[in-house]
């Protein structure tokens, strides 16, 4: 990062840079400047619209919710793009994050009712791009995917990488188990979410979380960011299995600000398997990913290899517990 390129387009002196992350050609950066520190995040240029996260977030701030608020340029907008790169610069939350799977009990509450509440007020902001419609929970999705998967597998055994082989076998194994699946996206609650919310993106201080990175932020099934950051988050899902007393009580939190339907939770353990089955890492990324993502790739293996057995039997305990209240 040109520390040139942000005291040409920010009110700032730059005195250090150091990176802090980078993943899937987004690096992290913490900046030090002369009246504070910063988060500058820069990002792919085929990422668009990157100027939008800054007006969520400040939307999101204006009503009441703790978020990372974006610094705007010298000419207006929270987004710098040169023909060589793009980058945002946000306030810089003091605070930690905690590991996948370490949340504490008030995290957990915490957790389902800021997710409710960010829910609620996106409804009254603009609709969003939608994302995972009705043409991708479909068999097509599924069977495109296993076909790519088993090209792949003929050629490994091609070449006699057999100790690959068995991973691929697994994923095409879960694939044709989801291309049975029949999810009636007419009958999923869409709405503006969050997108991509778990515990890697709480900052938390003091029993209290600010949330960041709001940049997958999109219309899509509300049902999906609730389980995903629920099995993220909960101690008890670190080997992929899932309680469904503790989920249920972590929707009941959610729907004290936005209502769930009982057809997004019966459907809710069927969506969860196949998004993770789809845009999971493939098999041939899992040895050469972050170390800071192996927990996370190795928790998605263990809940796709639960649900295979449990996917139904959740669905039913989580309508049964729904139809008692």
């Amino acid at each position: 990062m040109n520390r040139s390129l942000i005291e040409q387009n920010y009110n700032l002196i730059v005195k250090d840079i150091r990176l802090l992350d980078s993943h899937f050609g987004t690096k992290i950066y913490l900046v030090v400047a002369d009246v504070g520190r910063y988060i500058v995040k820069e990002a792919p240029l085929y990422i668009e619209n990157l100027n939008n996260e800054g007006y969520i977030a400040e939307y999101l701030f204006t009503h009441g919710l703790k978020v990372a608020r974006f610094l705007k340029t010298k000419e207006g907008s929270y987004v710098v793009r040169t023909p060589e790169v793009q980058f945002t610069v946000q306030e810089y939350i003091e605070g930690e994050t905690l590991p996948v799977n370490g949340a504490p009990e008030w995290l957990m509450k915490k957790s389902a009712e800021f997710l409710g509440k960010a829910t609620l007020l996106l409804s009254g902001y603009k609709e969003l791009p939608t994302r995972f419609g009705k043409e991708f929970f479909s068999a097509k999705t599924a069977i495109n995917k296993k076909q790519l998967y088993m090209n792949e597998l003929v050629y490994i055994n091609s070449v006699e990488k057999v100790k690959t082989a068995h991973i691929w076998e697994e994923q095409i194994r879960h694939l044709n188990k989801i291309s049975e699946f029949c999810i009636d996206t007419d009958r999923l609650t869409y709405a503006n979410s969050h997108g991509d919310y778990h515990i890697g993106q709480f900052i938390v201080k003091n029993c209290d979380i600010t949330v960041v990175d709001w940049s997958s932020a999109c219309r899509f099934p509300i049902c999906l960011d609730v389980v995903t950051s629920y099995v993220f988050a909960c101690p008890s899902c670190a080997e992929g299995v899932i309680d469904a007393e503790g989920l249920k009580n972590y929707i009941q939190r959610y729907s004290k600000y936005f209502p769930i339907s009982k057809y997004d939770v019966k459907t809710m353990p069927y969506v969860l398997y196949f998004w993770h089955c789809v845009c999971n890492y493939r098999p041939d990324e899992l040895e050469t990913i972050a170390e800071s993502y192996k927990p996370i790739a190795k928790l998605i293996n263990n809940l796709l290899n639960w649900l295979y057995i449990h996917v139904d039997e959740l669905s039913n305990e989580l309508a049964g517990k729904f139809e008692q209240d």
